[in-house]
């Protein structure tokens, strides 16, 4: 049988290297961006003289899509990486890496009902279910929208008022970015749809607020 303190050495070892993958995919959007900026304005311009004004103001949109990507792509390298660190079933050879919270909780393997860890039953899989449900549902799926919506005030506030972020205009894409950055790291350990809403939420205050910035 498995012990608790198996399941915690390989859960903060598949932790780690997402923190790692994350942190990989903010580096390289953020070089991406510096990228863009250089040669921001000479593309809009040739845009604008080659295909027109409509182009020219969606133009700095597209460029900033791919960034939303790269962060994606690290992501989905590190959740590749952190296979290495996966927790199989003994008994049904199931890979329970993104339940390890449930089979501590339960001892119990989601798959074939086994006890597969050591010690004495302590939830069953129905009262950890409902309870996983009612702390998720309090806390993330909810929390989550903070970051598009306040983002959005923000913008809204610099459209009307185009001085008020002018000591720190990092602020106008901030919340998009690190909204962005959650959604998609609770996305890529879960795989819960319920995240996606808010992860295209903050993408696009993302993007909005570094086009604000440029």
């Amino acid at each position: 049988m498995l012990s608790t303190a198996d399941i915690n050495d390989l859960s903060k070892k598949r932790m780690w290297t997402m923190v790692l993958a994350a942190s990989v995919g903010v580096a390289v959007m953020l070089a991406y961006f510096a990228v863009v900026a250089a040669w921001r304005d000479s593309l809009v311009a040739a845009a604008r003289q080659n295909f027109g004004e409509t182009t020219a103001d969606i133009l700095p949109f597209v460029l900033i899509l791919p960034s939303v990507a790269f962060f994606l792509a690290a992501l989905i390298w590190g959740e590749h990486r952190s296979k290495r660190y996966a927790l199989m079933c003994p008994n049904c050879n199931t890979d329970l890496s993104r339940s390890m919270k449930r089979l501590a909780a339960t001892r119990c393997c989601n798959s074939c009902g086994k006890q597969i860890v050591e010690g004495s039953r302590t939830h069953g899989p129905g009262v950890f279910a409902r309870r996983s449900r009612i702390e998720q549902r309090k806390f993330l799926v909810y929390w989550f929208w903070m970051w598009p919506i306040s983002g959005s005030l923000m913008l809204g506030y610099h459209w009307l008022s185009p001085i008020g972020f002018e000591d720190c205009p990092q602020m106008l894409f901030m919340p998009g970015l690190i909204g962005t950055a959650a959604t998609g790291w609770a996305f890529a350990r879960t795989l819960d749809k319920r995240y996606l809403p808010q992860f295209v939420g903050s993408a696009v205050v993302l993007c909005m607020g570094f086009n604000a910035f440029w």
